[in-house]
């Protein structure tokens, strides 16, 4: 595309060079001296270095945000990114400012907005025609289950005739606008709360039926009050527990489900184990700004009815509306369970498996089966915050990071029994549930949470006490389907 007649001339002075293509004035080529090849192997280190000999003989190196370039796309070289280390430990020798150089307030807000002099067109381009009003969805950015149900909200209401729009944080101090399917990742960024004006006018002009917001993880809290500002009905998706416990999942020091204290042990628990939301806000201060948002919102969605009963404990006022992800009904028949074979019981574990997910007590069953010499192995499809403590137990096979388009097949080649559900926390929904059914397996999991709800009500499985210990749960393993 033709740079912006808006952006001539405009030139943003940056400390060091950044990657891409390069003008150096005859002039300033012969001050400084040719780019010192052979002293760093290639690489951009080169050009940060002649960057900041220039800069010491008084030159400037800018951005010209107007200006179009063309480039030749080439493949990375291995051998180069191998000397990359080499070359910034040689940088920091010969110039020992350069990190407080580059951690320097830079060009970020100027690029950022002649960036979006550039986009702002492409936006309105890819969306004129389109018929219609917009739906807003206010997400985050760290993907799992929340962004799997994000992409199936955009389906939904593509089908029902409006526009998705997504919000997603950028950074600790931007968000940034993403127009659902528009081909390219076409997106805006907004520096908050500085930006919010900006960003308000856009979304004003694309004419919003409705406001979903799911989750605010990593957001400005200028985000949750735009459902006001904007004069637009919102409905708030419960996905986890953030509305009421910074640490999210309900799990705290002890590295269990906390039950659900009183005001007075949660903060204890935040004062102990720390949050795990950015902001810093006190709970009291929290569940009050959660119990307003509530109240305004049209509808406040959960998947199932043991999210329901747990929001409507902490917030009284509210009448959660009941809206399943997946269609339960809708799974095919589960085959006979087999029995165990030679190798003895082997079971399956899906997903990202962290300290929520039920890290420790998977590692704790397969130390046991090991210190047993039981016939039970566990199959992770997916990874964990520690394989390798996993795998030494001889009792754990780790496929790695799957896409999710093959997940059912990756577990059916396994060939398990059955399939384990670790999580220590009341989960709203769980995908890899789903996932393990379909893939023909039934599946164990405590007695806690949507999973539990899912699996009394279906059938499909078995539950376990919560807080059972780990030989426990492994003679149940066994005995399970005998």
């Amino acid at each position: 595309p033709r740079p912006s007649v808006a952006l001539r001339g405009l030139a943003v002075e940056q400390p060091l060079a950044a990657p891409g293509c390069r003008y150096i004035r005859a002039d300033c080529l012969a001050m400084v001296g040719l780019p010192r090849f052979a002293l760093f192997a290639g690489g951009e280190a080169v050009e940060i270095d002649f960057c900041l000999r220039a800069r010491h003989l008084g030159w400037r190196h800018v951005v010209l945000p107007g200006l179009a370039a063309y480039r030749r796309p080439g493949g990375e070289d291995a051998a180069q990114a191998a000397l990359d280390g080499a070359n910034r430990s040689l940088l920091r020798r010969l110039y020992p400012a350069i990190a407080a150089l580059a951690a320097a307030p830079g060009p970020a807000p100027a690029l950022a907005q002649a960036r979006r002099r550039l986009d702002l067109p492409a936006w309105h381009g890819a969306r004129r025609g389109a018929e219609g009003p917009s739906a807003l969805l206010i997400t985050h950015d760290r993907g799992g289950g929340v962004e799997r149900q994000i992409g199936a909200r955009c389906e939904a209401l593509l089908q029902a005739g409006l526009r998705p729009i997504l919000l997603r944080p950028a950074g600790s101090e931007a968000c940034r606008l993403e127009a659902w399917g528009a081909p390219g990742g076409l997106s805006l960024r907004f520096a908050m709360p500085g930006e919010l004006p900006s960003l308000l006018r856009l979304l004003r002009q694309e004419r919003l039926a409705q406001i979903e917001l799911h989750h605010t993880l990593g957001h400005q809290p200028d985000v949750l009050d735009l459902p006001r500002r904007l004069g637009v009905p919102f409905e708030v998706h419960v996905h986890d527990y953030a509305l009421f416990c910074p640490r999210i999942a309900l799990v705290g020091p002890t590295r269990r489900y906390c039950g659900e204290p009183a005001l007075r042990d949660c903060e204890a628990c935040i004062a102990d184990a720390g949050p795990m939301i950015e902001e810093e806000i006190g709970i009291a201060a929290l569940r009050r700004r959660s119990a307003g948002l509530l109240d305004a919102a049209r509808a406040v969605v959960v998947p199932a009815g043991d999210a329901g009963v747990r929001i409507g404990r902490h917030f009284p006022g509210v009448q959660p509306v009941i809206r399943p992800w997946e269609d339960d009904a809708a799974l095919p028949p589960l085959p006979p369970m087999p029995g165990a074979g030679a190798l003895g019981r082997q079971v399956a574990v899906v997903g990202a498996i962290g300290i929520e997910k039920g890290y420790e007590l998977l590692l704790a069953c397969a130390r046991d089966a090991a210190a047993r010499g039981l016939k039970l192995s566990f199959t992770v499809i997916g990874h964990t915050i520690d394989d390798a403590r996993l795998i030494a137990t001889g009792h754990v096979f780790v496929t790695g990071r799957y896409q999710e388009d093959e997940v059912e097949q990756l577990i059916r080649a396994q060939h398990a029994d059955l399939a384990l559900i670790p999580s220590l926390w009341p989960e709203t929904w769980c995908f890899t549930l789903s996932q393990a059914w379909r893939a023909g397996l039934r599946a164990v999991a405590f007695d806690l949470g949507v999973p539990a709800e899912r699996i009394r009500r279906t059938g499909r499985g078995w539950l376990l006490p919560l807080g059972l210990p780990p030989q426990a749960v492994n003679n149940a393993l066994l005995a399970l389907g005998r």
